[in-house]
This record gives C-alpha cells, structure tokens and sequence, in this order.
C-alpha cells in the first residue's frame, strides 16, 4: 500500500511540475520554443467544419488564415495579429503555433471557433463567420 501510494504522489507531483506552460528565449530575449507550441511553420495546415463544409486554411508562414465556402469561394483573409491591432509582446512578429476548433470555451462564450495560440503566449479565437479576431490574453 505505502508503494502505491508514493507511486501515486509521484506522479501527481510530476503532473503538476510538467504540465507548467514553459517558454524558451534566445539571447536576445526573443521567443523561440515552449510547451505551447504545437505546430511550426512550414507547412499549411487546414481546418473542416464537418456540419458547413467550410474549410480554414493556415498558411505557411503561420501568419494568414484564410476561410473557403465548400465550393472553393473565398470568404475571408486575415492576419489575426495585424488586424486586431495587439501590442508587441516578447516578439516582434509573433507566428500561429497552434489552430484548433474549439467550443464553449471561457473566453468566447461562442458554440464554435477557431481557438489561436501565438509562439508569444498571446491567444485569442477567430469568428467562424466574419474571421474576426478576439484577444483573450497572454502569460
């Protein structure tokens, strides 16, 4: 039983110890890896709404996004940092490192969005619809 439970313990300690949002800079205080980062530029990534058959594009440089009707039609284009207008943090030109769906979450209060992650911590959900960007804060 005492095994158990200082196997228990462990792993709730280790759980908490490595489940910290963990940011990397280089030397010149830049941001440049962290546990939050879950994508990295390079490739487009693509998001499909299984109910409208919208699909939502990132592109490359993890910068633009842009959302297409079923048929192909542009809907809209945005750089979700440049046309929120958010400050400068930690980085100069932060990229999308990470693109999800996401529902009901605290910050929206919206049934679907797309949920973004910033390679700053800066993070914030796109409107399906209009593609406009709200912030929810930063660490």
């Amino acid at each position: 039983m005492k095994k158990i439970l200082i196997a228990f313990i462990f792993s709730l300690t280790s759980f908490c110890i490595f489940s910290q949002t963990t940011v990397i800079y280089n030397a010149k205080g830049k941001v440049v890896g962290g546990s939050h980062i879950k994508t990295t530029p390079g490739k487009s990534m693509e998001l499909v709404d299984s109910l409208t058959k919208n699909y939502y594009v990132l592109d490359s440089t993890h910068i633009y996004i842009t959302a297409f009707d079923r048929t192909g039609k542009k809907i809209w284009k945005t750089d979700p940092y440049k046309d929120s207008h958010m400050e400068e943090y930690r980085t100069n030109r932060p990229i999308i490192v990470n693109f999800k769906f996401d529902s009901d979450n605290w910050c929206s209060g919206k049934t679907k969005v797309i949920w973004i992650n910033y390679n700053n911590t800066q993070a914030g959900y796109l409107d399906l619809k209009t593609g406009k960007f709200s912030f929810c804060g930063q660490d």
